[in-house]
């Protein structure tokens, strides 16, 4: 039978994990799908950003942010839902490079988990909620230096991580099996953006799918220059990458006894790569690729404590594979999901999350999934098969 979009031709700009997601969704929905890419699954450049993140999920989204707590939550459930799919596949079917792991997160003495913060305790699978004198909070502390700061609470539950390199290829690959084409072209918006998708579409027009019908804008920090979008800004996070995968993924909201201040530790291992990823830093506003020292030996002490099972160095120390910096897309307010017309042509914006590009991945394809049907058919249900 006969696709109800056969005659749409999508053209996604943007082959992160937003970008990618979403070609898929499309496709799956039955539209003919481009994909122009800057950079795609297997460069490596700070400008592409999703090679670069963690990444697992949790949520940064709170109550007063609903539409991206929708994300998280239908992220979740679909990653759960495709976890299941692969177990019932043959060994030799390839794999997302997501997998469920134990997950915990802790907070110091002085910072008590809120409400706010534990949204998400009945989305997740077995979520529990510990002081620090109980199981893996308690040994933690019992390794934690008697000058540093100690865990207050704790909680665990489950929760996916993501073999970043893995998944955005099994994206790809996905959809190029749906008849996705991805190109790695750099489009310039130094001209404005009528005209970049005009070129834009000349270079898509020559693939055979005909004109194009509607594009999704998923540029991440690319759409500052593409669009012109001065809301657009970084948040630079520097990370370890190590030998040895983690038993857990663990997340620290912790303090510094010696300044006071608060920061953020986590370590996430990355599925059947032998590695851990450590981090972080968050620094809005910068734009240096350049990794700090000292912030690579503050990274390695706080997450040291709790990792264990990961300092098998010949200084009983972590055995460091590569230091990195990557750039999280962020912008003021919030990510821009939303339809426009610029000149002739018909866009849907999906940019703008931070560092929820993964968590948020799902939820915000399919939001984009049914703005591309309204601008294409007009308001009407669309849907991605699950």
């Amino acid at each position: 039978m006969a696709s109800p979009h056969e005659k749409h031709h999508v053209v996604v700009i943007g082959a992160g994990v937003t970008g990618l997601t979403t070609a898929l969704f499309l496709a799956e929905a039955g539209y003919y799908v481009t994909v122009l890419g800057a950079h795609v699954p297997g460069d490596s450049s700070i400008e592409y950003t999703s090679p670069w993140a963690g990444a697992h999920w949790l949520p940064h989204s709170t109550p007063s942010t609903p539409r991206e707590q929708s994300w998280d939550t239908q992220t979740y459930a679909h990653w759960l839902s495709l976890l299941e799919h692969e177990r019932a596949l043959p060994a030799s079917a390839p794999r997302s490079g997501i997998a469920m792991l134990p997950a915990m997160n802790f907070w110091d003495h002085g910072r008590a988990p809120t409400d706010d913060d534990l949204w998400w305790a009945s989305v997740v699978k077995g979520f529990k909620q510990m002081s620090e004198s109980q199981g893996f909070a308690a040994e933690v502390n019992g390794r934690t230096p008697v000058a540093e700061g100690k865990v207050g609470a704790a909680c665990e539950y489950e929760a996916m991580c993501v073999n970043v390199s893995k998944y955005l290829l099994y994206l790809q690959r996905r959809g190029e099996g749906l008849g996705v084409n991805v190109l790695k072209v750099k489009l310039d918006g130094r001209g404005g953006f009528e005209k970049a998708l005009s070129t834009a579409a000349g270079i898509a027009g020559k693939e055979g799918k005909g004109k194009v019908d509607c594009f999704v804008n998923a540029t991440g920090l690319g759409a500052k220059q593409l669009c012109g979008d001065e809301k657009m800004y970084p948040i630079r996070g520097q990370t370890v990458l190590v030998k040895g995968e983690a038993h857990r993924t663990i997340t620290r909201v912790g303090i510094d006894l010696k300044s006071g201040e608060k920061y953020g530790a986590y370590s996430i291992p990355r599925p059947g790569s032998g590695m851990t990823i450590l981090g972080g830093t968050k620094q809005a506003g910068v734009w240096d690729e350049t990794p700090d020292p000292k912030e690579t030996e503050r990274i390695l002490k706080q997450n040291a404590w709790a990792c264990p099972e990961l300092l098998t160095g010949a200084d009983s120390g972590f055995e460091i594979v590569s230091v990195q910096c990557g750039l999280r897309p962020a912008r003021e307010g919030d990510a821009r999901v939303e339809r426009e017309v610029v000149g002739p042509w018909r866009v849907v914006h999906a940019y703008g999350h931070a560092g929820s590009g993964y968590q948020n991945s799902v939820g915000c394809a399919r939001d984009v999934l049914a703005l591309v049907g309204e601008s294409v058919d007009g308001p009407k249900l669309v849907q991605a098969r699950l």
